[in-house]
């Protein structure tokens, strides 16, 4: 969820090291953003974490950054492992900032499929997806996961993420991503296809 930044400034007015996610930043439009960085240089306590693999979908490179006061970066960077990021990174990473192509054909097919996937996955019975704000969406199942994770891998070949890494979800929640349209289409009719044979219907 797409938290609002007027609710962290009581926090950040108490002093205490707020530290900020804002890797799924990218995938809100300009119009929507409440990103926390124009609050850097009021709050020494204000960090601002960013990646570069969810928009770009680089998620083995693993780059990224942090955006802080200089004392408190140049601390961290005293304490950190010199070799974080690879030259490969570092290449794809200055590559695709400079993508504004790839960016503007993102927004223009993302919200669409995105409204696609969430209502679609509302009208399949015993799923119950969360609103999001980012690229994939949180679904609560009323079947066990781990089963329904099995039939869709054997039989369409799609593997979607188990939540029963996560202690307070257990093994009723998965976590699907938006893709294109048609992929999406494809998900929606596999999982109907699977709650199906679940619920033992023809």
């Amino acid at each position: 969820m797409l938290v609002n930044r007027g609710d962290l400034r009581h926090s950040l007015e108490t002093g205490a090291l707020v530290v900020v996610d804002e890797a799924f930043m990218d995938f809100i439009l300009e119009a929507e953003h409440q990103s926390c960085i124009p609050w850097l240089e009021k709050f020494p306590n204000l960090v601002v974490l960013r990646s570069l693999t969810k928009f770009y979908s680089l998620p083995g490179l693993r780059l990224g950054y942090a955006l802080g006061h200089p004392d408190r970066l140049q601390r961290w960077q005293n304490w950190r492992d010199p070799w974080a990021v690879n030259s490969l990174a570092a290449a794809a990473g200055a590559a695709v900032i400079q993508d504004q192509d790839f960016q503007a054909q993102t927004f223009s097919w993302l919200r669409a499929a995105r409204s696609q996937l969430f209502t679609g996955l509302q009208t399949l019975p015993g799923l119950c997806p969360h609103p999001s704000a980012a690229n994939f969406f949180l679904v609560h199942s009323q079947q066990p996961v781990p089963a329904l994770q099995r039939h869709l891998l054997l039989h369409h070949r799609i593997l979607i993420r188990d939540c029963v890494s996560f202690p307070e979800l257990g093994d009723r929640f998965f976590r699907v991503a938006v893709r294109t349209e048609p992929e999406n289409q494809r998900l929606l009719t596999a999982l109907a296809t699977a709650l199906a044979t679940a619920l033992g219907q023809p």
